[in-house]
């Protein structure tokens, strides 16, 4: 791919896509994004292609509800405007093969693209995302670099990160254990890369390895795992929003009894922009979540 030609039009139908684009310094050959792309904030005047058939206005008990429904009868939690895909006729569409909750799936752009109603060239690429840890976002990142003639830059920007990771390695290591929760009703573990997330950050994992599943956890659960953290990493919500959920959490009589009650050790995080997406802003996560644990502890 030749991108001295400037026809070169780029689909990225994932956020952490989208970033990573941008990163690469291909702002200028994105010409559509998905409805979930805003970051950077210069996303915003680029055409949206996708849309959400759940309604995220809803709480989180209905949401679940509802995707689970859609889930159960094989429907799509999310459309793509194929209209607006046939007008741009992109070069290149990025998806992702993480998580069908997420975003858009390779899958579905698959069914998409063999359908009557698309009338896009042969020549269309369709490239997938498919980071579950740092170093799977590293390949993602080195993986768009070779097809998008930008190599060089992916390898300067792994290169860096990964010095930022092997640097925060060799910081202080804390006995502490910490629950991340990507859902609260019901509760639902955090996985791929936020275990990951937590060592980098120094401290243990009370529930989930790095890699494992998101999962629905029982209150049982919660309270065997001990925790002395609990982090509220609400999947897609900001800080806020995050915080609104935390005061719910701490609501709950079957756990509020736990360390983390008594101490006053629930944190709520901007989880959209640092704990959510596959991109090497976990590493900012990571060092939030450090500095924010550690703020009235031993630094």
């Amino acid at each position: 791919m030749h991108l001295t030609n400037d026809t070169l039009k780029i689909v990225s139908l994932v956020p952490s896509a989208s970033e990573i684009i941008c990163d690469l310094g291909l702002e200028q050959y994105l010409v559509g994004v998905s409805h979930e792309c805003n970051y950077p904030l210069s996303l915003d005047k680029i055409d949206s292609v996708t849309l959400s058939n759940i309604d995220s206005s809803k709480t989180q008990i209905e949401i679940d509800n509802s995707v689970r429904k859609k889930v159960e009868k094989n429907l799509p939690l999310y459309e793509v405007k194929i209209d607006k895909i046939n007008q741009l006729k992109p070069d290149i569409i990025i998806t992702q093969g993480v998580c069908d909750v997420c975003a858009i799936s390779s899958n579905q752009v698959e069914v998409m693209l063999k359908g009557q109603l698309c009338t896009l060239p042969s020549t269309t690429k369709i490239l997938s995302l498919n980071g579950r840890s740092f170093d799977d976002i590293c390949d993602d990142i080195i993986m768009l670099g070779k097809h998008l003639n930008r190599e060089q830059r992916s390898k300067e920007i792994v290169k860096d990160a990964i010095a930022e990771k092997n640097e925060m390695s060799t910081m202080k290591k804390f006995d502490i254990r910490v629950l991340c929760l990507e859902w609260i009703d019901p509760y639902f573990s955090a996985g791929h890369w936020v275990p990951e997330q937590i060592e980098m950050a120094g401290f243990v994992s009370a529930i989930g390895e790095p890699g494992d599943q998101s999962r629905v956890i029982k209150t049982d659960e919660i309270i065997e795992s001990n925790p002395d953290i609990i982090a509220i990493i609400c999947c897609g919500y900001n800080e806020n929003e995050n915080k609104a959920h935390a005061l719910k959490v701490m609501q709950d009589e079957k756990i509020n009894n736990l360390s983390p009650f008594k101490n006053k050790r629930i944190f709520s995080f901007d989880s959209d922009a640092l704990f959510s997406r596959p991109t090497l802003r976990i590493l900012e996560g990571a060092k939030k979540l450090r500095e924010t644990i550690l703020s009235g502890n031993e630094k």
